[in-house]
């Protein structure tokens, strides 16, 4: 998670901020210059959102601010599927076997494998280092060595990998399979289980008999949040 997108959070920000006047006017990053206000601003809003502030940003900022401790978490759904290249990047992490080495030169090797002769040497390894900083923020990359852990995503991050799988166009149990919770290191089962803990907060329903299951949470989460136009996306 970009280390702003938690400083806007802990400055009160929500998804009904006026994200460019808190940026760019009341600077609440902290920025020494204009161009640096403006570069973070434009930054942000491509990776989350803020210049637009859709209905999947506000629901990012009414769940982080609920839910402190899974912040990055929240902010790897969002960025995820609002950037193609750090989605391609998942790749790279996701199959790696817990305690096994993920460094910067196995992202920039997917990259050149995927988009031959698209990026200079020099953007590739600085693409690459990016990710994995981005993937140790989030707890799937740990220590110097970079090695590969699993994550314990809690109630409101599965509510928001639903989320974004349905809107996405998975319904059923396809969402449970859905790369959005394999990034969480979830298997169905698992999935089912945390969005059982996000049903008791109002965030999700959950039906299962045999093999039909059936995951609402567009309706639940616009009800609970307050973000009523997210039943339209």
């Amino acid at each position: 998670m970009s280390s702003e997108i938690s400083d806007l959070i802990r400055a009160g920000s929500t998804g009904d901020s006026d994200f460019r006047a808190k940026i760019l006017e009341e600077n609440v990053l902290g920025k020494a210059t204009a161009s640096g206000r403006e570069s973070v601003f434009r930054n942000l809003s491509s990776l989350y959102g803020l210049s637009t502030v859709p209905p999947l940003t506000k629901v990012f900022f009414r769940l982080a601010s609920l839910d402190v401790g899974s912040q990055a978490l929240l902010a790897l759904m969002i960025a995820l599927a609002r950037d193609p290249l750090l989605r391609a990047s998942a790749g790279t992490v996701i199959p790696a076997q817990v305690g096994a080495p993920v460094q910067w030169p196995n992202f920039a090797e997917r990259f050149n494998r995927l988009f031959p002769c698209r990026f200079s040497e020099k953007m590739v390894r600085s693409l690459s280092q990016n990710c994995a900083s981005t993937w140790t923020q989030t707890g799937h990359l740990e220590g110097k060595r970079k090695q590969r852990k699993r994550v314990n995503p809690s109630a409101s991050v599965a509510a928001l990998a639903a989320l974004i799988a349905t809107v996405c166009g998975f319904s059923g149990p396809a969402i449970l399979s859905s790369a959005w919770f394999q990034v969480l290191d979830l298997n169905p089962e698992s999935a089912i289980d945390a969005l059982r803990s996000a049903e008791a907060r109002g965030m999700a329903r959950v039906r299962a008999a045999g093999d039909v299951i059936e995951i609402s949470v567009r309706q639940q989460m616009a009800t609970t949040l307050g973000v009523p136009e997210l039943e339209h996306v």
